[in-house]
């Protein structure tokens, strides 16, 4: 069965036949947790630095400060993985174009998941991050793989007038 991440979505499954796919992550981070003795892998399609000014219960997957935590606890709870057992990989967190971007959301998303990580003594890979291409992940649950694919963002400096 294929499970579609969608922004501020997640999945888990310990099916080996799944695969979990989100699309094009720009600023969004892609956040995947794998088991490798139990075959279960978990992804985070986390799309905004913090919940601090939004009630983060209704979605906590959204949030690059609550996204790791919950799924984590939803792997422990649902399939019995053990904390100390778990890969993670990080994609996406694209990088701003240019200094007029007072936002940044793509490199905050980023630092916030490996600092509440870190805050969590989680050890991850930084695997394909910032530029500025956009990702689209398609992650196998019997072999933890994550394929990749990547498209050019296109920017308003990129078009002629």
């Amino acid at each position: 069965m294929e499970h579609v991440v969608g922004i501020g979505g997640y999945s888990i499954s310990d099916n080996q036949e799944d695969i979990i796919k989100t699309f094009a992550l720009s600023t969004c981070v892609g956040l995947v947790f794998y088991s490798i003795r139990r075959r279960v892998m978990g992804m985070a399609h986390v799309q905004m630095p913090n919940s601090r000014t939004i009630n983060a219960q209704d979605a906590p997957s959204r949030f690059a400060d609550t996204a790791a935590d919950f799924l984590l606890r939803e792997m422990m709870n649902k399939s019995g993985v053990i904390k100390s057992e778990i890969l993670i990989s990080l994609y996406g967190g694209v990088a701003s174009r240019g200094d007029n971007d007072c936002f940044r959301i793509g490199e905050k998303n980023l630092q916030t998941v490996k600092e509440t990580l870190n805050r969590l003594r989680l050890v991850y890979s930084d695997v394909d991050t910032g530029g500025y291409e956009s990702r689209t992940l398609i992650a196998h649950v019997a072999t933890g793989v994550v394929d990749v694919i990547k498209r050019p963002l296109l920017f308003r400096s990129n078009f002629v007038n």
